[in-house]
């Protein structure tokens, strides 16, 4: 009898045991998925960028803003060999200039197969994220006769030292909540998406 009772115990006592274990893995929080993690990341780059750093302070104290991650905004005027040419509309930053704006993979173009979601082309407004570099120069040759004609207000003989960013996030401008990345960075994604 009591070796049925210390038996029925045990039973009990394992089975109770066992359960709590199912329970607690039912309620579990899983791992974060890989998207997750770099939704985390891009939401981290994001938020320590530094959003209204004016044209001008840029081109006059490239030193203090060197290496910072920050946010520009404009229009894509040109591609080029791993770069972009950003032109930033002088009604919302009440100046207006050039970024050159380096790339490391290509952008996603209209026709590709599988066809993206949203391309960038000439003429897209976007803003993008990531590290400035400093000043640097464009050759005016590299900017075709097409885009010349294109927009006869722009001065091109502005592409002297003007502000350079290494792209590491890029979303259209209509994207206000910054929610939709049109384009990420290859180093990036390589480090933030395993």
């Amino acid at each position: 009898m009591n070796r049925k009772i210390v038996s029925m115990m045990l039973l009990i006592l394992v089975l109770g045991f066992s359960s709590c274990q199912v329970v607690r893995y039912i309620f579990e929080t899983p791992p974060p998925s890989s998207e997750e993690l770099l939704h985390q990341s891009i939401n981290e780059f994001k938020n320590q960028s530094l959003f209204n750093v004016s044209y001008l302070s840029l081109r006059m104290n490239p030193e203090s803003f060197n290496n910072k991650k920050i946010r520009v905004f404009g229009v894509i005027i040109e591609e080029f060999e791993k770069n972009m040419l950003l032109f930033t509309n002088p009604f919302e930053d009440n100046e207006y200039g050039f970024y050159r704006i380096k790339i490391d993979n290509p952008l996603p173009k209209q026709g590709e197969f599988p066809k993206p979601l949203k391309y960038i082309s000439r003429g897209s407004e976007v803003n993008i994220f990531g590290y400035y570099k400093g000043l640097s120069d464009i050759d005016p040759k590299k900017i075709t006769d097409d885009i010349k004609r294109l927009n006869p207000h722009i001065d091109y003989s502005r592409l002297r030292r003007i502000p350079t960013i290494e792209a590491i996030i890029i979303y259209d401008r209509n994207d206000i909540n910054f929610q939709n990345p049109i384009w990420i960075s290859k180093r990036f994604l390589e480090e933030n998406y395993r």
